[in-house]
């Protein structure tokens, strides 16, 4: 399958593959392409970041996230993070801009491969929904959708609405969680990783999402809280379930048929 990838580059262009990562101005990134892909069939994107001390090459061998690229015929993007971590902590280092980087990935994706631009999806598991919910906040153009999974914003969460305007984001995260514990905890370095209620709060006021949240239906062993009465016309999910610091294939799976099945603005 990445062959059929590599086919599709240009001469020039570095393959994309685990063991040869495509380069951009600041880093690089891995492709996964779907079995059996013809290398011309636009693609739904899916952008999924590493958690902290992981890598693209080590979340495809130790997750089923390989299987989601298949069943779902879907382009899987994986961004390599600057010494296995994100640098998105409100006055953290900086070594690299990370959300200017998640679209320089982006926009060489866009350049190199045939993508249906109806579903670019950012994703990411612990310290990679930590920056899913970052670009979600302040650079979400581009993006169709966002599915973090457990992991929000680190203290301090942002007040007032983000200032990338409202977006449609799915979270989902384990009770039992106690690396991202959902009300937060203070890590080695002193930094506190925020509420997860205060970050929902945060993408609510960013919504305008007035209206009470309503129970809906979730996967089984999932209970999904959702907002929908929002004067933005985008929608906000929380769904929980109760097993601890958690990242399977299927929680992308089901975000991306919750996506699917969302009423865009101006599609009323």
């Amino acid at each position: 399958m990445l062959a059929i990838v590599l086919g599709l580059a240009p001469a020039s262009a570095a393959p994309c593959d685990p063991t040869s990562p495509c380069p951009v101005a600041t880093g690089a990134y891995v492709l996964r392409a779907p079995a059996g892909w013809d290398g011309r069939s636009a693609l739904p994107l899916v952008m999924f970041f590493h958690g902290f001390g992981s890598s693209p090459q080590q979340d495809l061998a130790e997750t089923d996230l390989g299987t989601l690229a298949d069943t779902r015929n879907v382009l899987l993007v994986l961004p390599i993070g600057l010494d296995r971590r994100w640098n998105v902590r409100p006055g953290g280092p900086r070594p690299r801009d990370d959300i200017a980087y998640a679209h320089e990935v982006l926009d060489d994706v866009l350049k190199r491969f045939p993508i249906d631009r109806r579903t670019i999806v950012a994703s990411g598991f612990s310290a990679g929904a930590f920056i899913t919910w970052n670009v979600a906040c302040y650079a979400p153009q581009g993006f169709t959708g966002f599915l973090p999974v457990a992991g929000a914003f680190w203290e301090p969460v942002p007040e007032g609405p983000c200032p990338g305007g409202a977006v449609d984001l799915r979270h989902i995260h384990g009770l039992t969680d106690e690396t991202v514990p959902m009300r937060g905890r203070v890590v080695g370095s002193g930094a506190k990783q925020g509420d997860i209620r205060a970050s929902l709060a945060a993408m609510i006021r960013t919504n305008r999402c007035e209206a009470m949240p309503v129970a809906t239906p979730g996967p089984e062993a999932e209970t999904c809280t959702t907002w929908r009465g929002c004067d933005s016309g985008r929608t906000l999910t929380f769904c929980s379930h109760g097993g601890g610091h958690d990242m399977r294939a299927a929680f992308l799976a089901e975000g991306l048929d919750w996506l699917a099945g969302l009423e865009r603005p101006g599609e009323r």
